[in-house]
């Protein structure tokens, strides 16, 4: 992997000075940096970085940034490209996760914030994103240049201080706690897999998830297969295991051989992170199997020293966000920021307006 040093930067607003910066990130930089930033994400890791480049398309474009004090920040970056041309740079892609500089020791400040944000806006490349951890995205927002494209997201990420004992007895509330003990009582089939099974679960009952969506955002459900196909979050998860490793973690749940549910998790350092789920909605709400495994998911993930687990995005005020609000996981609004040489995110707005009008249902 070539490594190219590209001409400093210099930052707008108090802090003054070059910024050195390197692209792609010398991995054993990156690998210092992620070890000693106690937010670092598993979708920020090199490991996400290569399963992405190796299987999805994208190319790494990762950007360490050196100041002159001596801070380092590492920004995991992949890049879309087209017969040659760089379509888009982001951090991370829709659908992949939180992306972001990792930085060591403490969290980064104004200043290294609006240097970064000023290197992307300068890149020759139709849109770059940035899409931060939640809970550091504050620091981003603030420094937003003008003529940033700001996409607000809902998520909702769980404080674990305390361990689990004390998540499900001061965090949970109480109708979660029911139906969690509901669901034990149930002649379930919960396993923790890792392997072949999880892959063939979630298949299963992907496609009985993806036909509910429809319903719920008022679709036809050829068009949420065909997003879905484009999605492919079957292969997704299949490629993932033996690039991932450890980092990956599933549970499913049968009953009397049938699938009933499956959750996936992704792990690292501190950080426990959902990325995806699906269910049989019928049998899954008869046995209460999703509130288990979520449950099991969370245990599981303080057992093995994880401070916080991030639950993902959900539309504000639906079921999926107070399912994930019934485990004490606060909400938490944020802002992906972008920088567009075409308006590419108006456009989008305007083709699902239009697709929605022609569907008769409402755009997602």
């Amino acid at each position: 992997m070539s490594t190219h040093v590209h001409p400093p930067v210099t930052p707008v607003g108090p802090r003054r000075g070059a910024v050195r910066v390197t692209s792609p990130a010398p991995r054993e930089v990156w690998a210092e940096v992620l070890a000693s930033d106690p937010l670092a994400l598993p979708t920020q890791t090199p490991a996400w970085t290569d399963w992405l480049c190796g299987t999805r398309g994208f190319t790494d474009r990762s950007r360490l940034y050196e100041f002159d004090d001596g801070r380092r920040l590492v920004l995991p970056l992949v890049a879309r490209t087209r017969a040659g041309l760089v379509l888009s740079e982001e951090s991370m892609p829709y659908g992949f996760g939180y992306g972001g500089p990792l930085v060591a020791g403490c969290p980064v400040t104004g200043s290294e914030a609006e240097a970064v944000l000023a290197d992307l806006a300068g890149r020759r490349v139709l849109r770059s994103t940035l899409t931060p951890n939640p809970l550091t995205a504050g620091v981003w927002a603030a420094t937003a240049p003008p003529g940033t494209v700001r996409v607000p997201f809902l998520c909702h990420v769980l404080d674990l201080a305390g361990g689990f004992p004390a998540v499900w007895s001061t965090r949970f509330r109480p109708d979660v706690r029911r139906k969690v003990r509901r669901a034990e009582r149930q002649p379930l089939d919960v396993r923790l897999s890792t392997g072949a099974r999880l892959v063939e679960t979630f298949t299963a009952l992907n496609r009985r998830t993806v036909d509910r969506w429809a319903e719920q955002r008022g679709r036809p459900p050829w068009i949420e297969r065909l997003v879905e196909r484009r999605r492919d979050r079957a292969g997704q998860l299949a490629s993932a295991l033996p690039a991932l490793g450890a980092a990956v973690t599933g549970w499913t749940a049968h009953l009397d051989g049938e699938p009933v549910a499956a959750y996936v998790v992704l792990r690292a350092g501190e950080q426990a992170y959902f990325w995806m789920s699906a269910m049989d909605r019928e049998l899954a709400g008869q046995t209460q199997a999703g509130a288990l495994l979520q449950s099991l998911a969370i245990e599981e993930a303080c057992r093995g020293g994880a401070r916080w687990f991030h639950l993902g995005e959900s539309d504000p005020g639906s079921g999926v966000a107070r399912f994930k609000a019934g485990f004490g996981a606060a909400a938490i609004r944020y802002e992906a920021l972008r920088f567009e040489r075409l308006p590419l995110t108006a456009a989008d707005e305007r083709m699902r307006a239009v697709a929605a009008r022609a569907t008769g249902n409402r755009p997602v």
